[in-house]
C-alpha cells in the first residue's frame, strides 16, 4: 500500500468514526447501552436526567472517544474501535484490575463497565480526580502528584502479569518510525540534514549501552494526561497498548511529555526539575535502579523524533542557531544524553 493509499484508508476510517459518534450521541444508544450503567445519576436526577455528551477523541487513528454524563453526574466514556481490537482491550483491563490496580487499591487502572461487541464500543467509567497535566502551572502540586504518579508507574511494573504481544528493545525503540520521518524531513529540507546526522551519531552512540530483555508490564502511553490524581487513589486511563516491554520506555515518554507540557505552560523548563525528580524517585525506591538501564536511550529517542516532527511541520527553525521551540528540543536532548538528566 502507498503512502496515498494509506491517506485515503485513513480519511475513510475518520469518516466511518464520525458517524459512529453520532450514532452513540443519539438518545436512542444512550438509553439502551449506557443508561443501565448509570442507574445512580438516573435516580437523583428529575426525569431520568438530560444526556450530555462531547467528542474529545476522533482522529482516524485509532479509537474515538466519546464523553457522557446523564443529569451533570460522574462521567462515563465511550471508547468506539475502528478494528478488531476492542475485546483484547476489555480483557487487558480487567486481567489489570485483577492484579491489584483495581477497586480498593490506591493505584488503578480505569474500570471497564461493559464491551458491546455489536457496536464495538467499551465503555469505561470516568477516573476520579483531576488529571496531572492541570497541574503544569503549580510546583508544589505538580511534583506532589509526580511523585505519586511514579508510584503508580512502579507498581504497575511490578504486577506479576503478562498479557499482549511482548515488545523487543528494537520494537519499543520506535527505530523504524525515526527513520521514516526523519526521512521526509531532510527530503523537504536538506539543509537540516548536518544537523540531524551529527544528532542521529549521538543518538547511535547510545544504543551501545542499551541492554536487551529488560520486560515489565507497559503502559505504552504513559503521559501526565492520563493519569488522575484523587485524595486517596491514582487512576490511569487509556491502557489500550498496555504490554510487556521495555520499563524505560513509559518512564522516558513520561518525562518528555511532562517537561514539554511545563516549558509550554509556562514559558520555561527549569521548574519541570523537581517533579521529575520526584517521579524519578518515587519510581526507583519501588523498581530499584536496573529497571531503567534503557532510559537515556528511550528519553533521548523521544526527543529527537519530537524535533523531527517540529521541524517537517515547519515549526522548529534550526538555521543560525535555531528558533525558541528548536533550541527547546537541542537543549534538552543534550541534558539527556549529556548525562544530565538523571537518566
Amino acid at each position: 500500500m502507498n503512502r496515498t493509499q494509506v491517506q485515503s484508508q485513513h480519511r475513510q476510517i475518520k469518516e466511518q468514526q464520525i458517524n459512529r459518534a453520532d450514532r452513540v450521541c443519539a438518545p436512542e444508544f444512550l438509553d439502551r447501552y449506557v443508561r443501565p450503567h448509570m442507574k445512580a445519576a438516573a435516580a437523583s436526577a428529575p426525569d431520568g436526567g438530560q444526556w450530555t455528551t462531547q467528542v474529545i477523541q476522533l482522529d482516524g487513528s485509532g479509537a474515538a472517544t466519546v464523553k457522557i454524563q446523564l443529569g451533570g453526574g460522574p462521567p462515563v466514556f465511550a471508547k468506539l474501535f475502528p478494528f478488531e481490537d476492542g475485546p483484547a482491550v476489555h480483557a487487558k483491563l480487567q486481567a489489570l484490575r485483577n492484579a491489584g490496580l483495581g477497586a480498593g487499591s490506591p493505584f488503578q487502572a480505569v474500570e471497564p463497565l461493559a464491551w458491546y461487541g455489536d457496536e464495538k464500543v467499551l465503555l469505561c467509567q470516568g477516573a476520579a480526580g483531576r488529571a496531572l497535566s492541570e497541574m503544569f502551572n503549580d510546583d508544589a502540586e505538580l511534583t506532589e502528584g509526580c511523585a505519586r504518579a511514579g508510584a503508580w508507574l512502579a507498581h504497575l511494573h511490578g504486577v506479576n502479569l503478562q498479557i499482549g504481544a511482548q515488545h523487543s528493545l528494537l520494537v519499543t525503540g520506535e527505530l523504524t518510525s525515526l527513520a521514516k520521518r526523519l526521512a521526509k524531513v531532510v527530503a523537504d529540507h536538506p539543509g537540516y540534514t548536518d544537523v540531524a546526522l551529527g544528532m542521529l551519531e549521538r543518538l547511535d552512540d547510545l544504543t551501545h549501552d542499551t541492554v536487551d530483555g529488560i520486560l515489565a508490564q507497559s503502559h505504552g502511553q504513559y503521559r501526565p494526561i492520563h493519569v488522575f490524581l484523587a485524595e486517596d487513589t491514582v487512576t490511569v486511563i487509556d491502557l489500550d497498548r498496555s504490554a510487556p516491554a521495555d520499563p524505560s520506555r513509559d518512564v522516558a515518554e513520561f518525562l518528555h511529555r511532562l517537561r514539554h507540557g511545563v516549558y509550554l505552560a509556562t514559558g520555561g523548563i527549569s521548574r519541570a526539575d523537581q517533579p521529575c525528580n520526584a517521579f524519578l524517585a518515587a519510581y526507583r525506591e519501588v523498581a530499584g535502579f536496573e529497571r531503567l538501564r534503557n532510559l537515556q536511550f528511550h528519553w533521548a529517542r523521544y526527543l529527537f523524533h519530537s524535533l523531527n516532527r517540529e521541524v517537517k511541520g515547519g515549526d522548529g527553525d534550526w538555521r543560525n542557531g535555531g528558533n525558541a521551540i528548536f533550541r527547546h528540543y537541542r537543549d534538552e536532548f543534550n541534558r539527556v544524553v549529556d548525562g544530565r538528566a538523571g537518566a
